[in-house]
């Protein structure tokens, strides 16, 4: 996707047409075609783009295995404006918006679960610090947890392994109706409303062990996307522990790219529906579908830095 590009240098601004390309996996080389010092013109958009067009034929562009270019292109776009945004906002709006994110994120994730709170009355609970009439305690409960699962996630400096998914599963389930936090099961489990049967409790250790392996395996082949959706589907399909797979999952999912650079995204609770038929696909190893259907659940999410001024 192409764009136009402002620079300030001395106080004044410069017009570039600008495209993101790559040349390896996750290797990226931008391609800008200087504009001028006053607003663009469409003639001179259109020649810019037609010069740069005739740049991609130097590159060889190599293939994610499931991402298409279109899509990974605007990835790196949201990545690079992403970065730029929060350059160019105040301390304060940052923090705004990271607090405003944990209230949706939280209250998104835990509605898709059950949770019977109203987003209303999770920023009550989570900025305001009060507590609504009529709250259940498990309720509240998984609304701190989610707060405080992020939290700890933001400044968290360790591996990226099984002992990090056992404490993020803990943080999510500690003080509701949850037997065993943090634990992984030892007993068969089914999914309410799924065709879906997770594995026997006698494979969940050797499956998380391969998950792990494939994430170490992967984690420099796959473009973060591709990572983080993959390893959110196959925990999902794991399902290993009593309560909390979704939530560990989407939670993870995240932190996989935060660590890539990336901007967070939750899954809206009205999307719910296309979010269970998303992970069908990828329970029948369908995951270029999976990825592309993932995706444009969050379009509106990603694209919103993309177009930030």
């Amino acid at each position: 996707m192409t764009y136009i590009e402002t620079i300030k240098r001395n106080n004044k601004k410069y017009y570039y047409l600008s495209k993101n390309i790559r040349t390896g996996i996750n290797k990226w080389k931008k391609i800008r075609v200087f504009l001028g010092d006053k607003n663009p013109r469409k003639e001179q958009v259109k020649k810019a783009a037609e010069k740069i067009d005739k740049n991609l034929k130097k590159f060889k562009i190599s293939s994610y295995p499931y991402l298409n270019e279109n899509l990974a292109e605007l990835l790196e776009d949201l990545k690079i404006h992403f970065q730029k945004w929060k350059d160019n906002r105040p301390e304060k709006v940052i923090k705004d918006f990271d607090e405003d994110f944990i209230i949706r994120f939280t209250y998104n994730s835990n509605a898709i679960e059950g949770n019977r709170l109203t987003l209303r009355e999770t920023a009550l609970i989570l900025k305001d610090k009060i507590i609504p009439s009529g709250v259940k305690e498990s309720d509240y409960n998984e609304a701190i947890n989610g707060k405080a699962c992020l939290e700890f996630l933001k400044n968290y400096k360790g591996k990226f392994d099984k002992n990090l998914m056992l404490e993020v599963n803990k943080i999510l389930t500690r003080n509701t109706d949850v037997v065993y936090p943090g634990r992984l099961r030892f007993f068969d489990v089914k999914i309410q409303g799924s065709d879906h049967i997770p594995p026997k409790n006698d494979f969940v250790v050797k499956y998380i062990n391969e998950l792990f392996e494939w994430y170490k395996k992967n984690k420099n082949k796959f473009h973060p996307f591709e990572l983080a959706l993959i390893f959110h589907a196959k925990l999902v399909w794991i399902h290993p522990f009593e309560d909390g797979n979704g939530r560990t999952a989407r939670t993870l999912m995240n932190y996989i790219l935060i660590k890539n650079a990336f901007p967070m995204f939750y899954i809206p609770y009205e999307k719910r529906q296309g979010y269970y038929e998303a992970i069908e696909l990828a329970d029948k190893n369908d995951y270029k579908s999976y990825i592309s259907k993932m995706i444009n659940l969050i379009i509106d999410q990603i694209t919103l830095y993309v177009h930030e001024k």
